[in-house]
């Protein structure tokens, strides 16, 4: 990787330079996958772009892209170049145009964070509070956390930092812990059956709504299933906001994070109850790319949002 960012990048002293245009076509044709878009992007013909990336092909001695169902799909060794051709992208580009520092007071960027909805619910107030004090022209683009997808996003640049429990296990994501959660169950608050400590065996003969995976609060499913007591899913719902309404108006249970608890029986009648199975303690994270140009902006949003969280919880 190193010899292959050598080659990459222009130095004095006998290595061949790669023209910064070809970094630039290197960069969106891996973000959009498309010969036809990366030209567009660039404002030149689709013939000089498939140029540029037989040129890319030839400087490299590797494929980089190769055809597929879903358009280019990058080869092991385009997806080990182009995190720190993107980031080396960057830095020239703020080096140039003169935002290489990040004043926060007087910044116009906007941050991108990934969160579920429950995370939008309990974290971002206190988030957009100190970006208001803090960083006031500053703007914040919270987009729905899928957690297969959200590794990549960091890479690629399309998010900026990533909210969630589950542990992003790669050398190249950060992880700053925030605090830890714990889950209880939520029903009717006239549920006819389920009381504050109900059984296992009373638990399991119900019906239960659960919030889909992408989300990534599967800790009770994996527990029972480590029991050999899966529940009995009715239906997946995309978002835990829509939870109270929907156990409110049947005899469903769902399990919930206990920091959700008090927005979620304000909005429904509903109420909680101790769950029959133990459930460790998740710990909310922040994941942010570990990169190894510095990125001024985002290190700041992650002392930020680091120091905000853990000293609010």
């Amino acid at each position: 990787m190193d010899d292959i960012y050598a080659r990459a990048c222009p130095r004095v002293g006998g290595v061949p330079d790669l023209d910064l245009n070809l970094v630039k076509t290197f960069v969106l044709l891996y973000e959009t996958r498309s010969v036809t878009r990366t030209a567009e992007a660039l404002f030149l013909t689709q013939p000089s772009a498939s140029h540029a990336l037989r040129r890319l092909r030839r400087h490299f001695g590797d494929e980089l892209f190769v055809r597929s169902a879903d358009g280019l799909r990058p080869t092991e060794t385009a997806d080990g170049m182009y995190p720190r051709l993107r980031q080396a992208l960057e830095v020239i580009t703020e080096t140039v145009s003169g935002t290489g520092a990040f004043d926060p007071l007087t910044s116009q960027r906007t941050f991108r964070i990934r969160a579920t909805d429950l995370g939008e619910m309990i974290l971002l107030p206190a988030v957009l509070a100190a970006l208001e004090a803090r960083a006031p022209h500053c703007r914040i683009e919270v987009a729905p956390l899928d957690f297969a997808d959200a590794a990549q996003e960091l890479r690629q640049g399309r998010a900026d930092a990533v909210l969630c429990t589950p542990r992003l296990d790669a050398p190249d994501i950060r992880r700053d812990p925030l605090f830890q959660e714990r889950y209880v169950g939520l029903c009717a608050t006239d549920h006819p059956r389920i009381g504050d400590r109900p059984e296992l065996g009373e638990y399991l003969a119900e019906r239960h709504i659960a919030v889909a995976a992408a989300a990534g609060h599967v800790d009770a499913d994996q527990v029972l299933a480590r029991l050999g007591h899966p529940r009995d899913i009715v239906v997946h719902v995309p978002h835990f906001a829509v939870l109270p309404e929907l156990v409110a108006r049947t005899g469903y249970l769902a399990v919930v994070p206990s920091r959700a608890v008090r927005a979620f029986t304000r909005a429904a009648p509903a109420r909680t109850f101790t769950l029959p199975f133990d459930i460790p303690p998740v710990e909310v994270a922040l994941h942010t790319y570990r990169r190894t140009l510095p990125a001024p902006a985002v290190e700041w949003l992650r002392a930020t949002i680091t120091g905000l969280l853990t000293s609010s919880h």
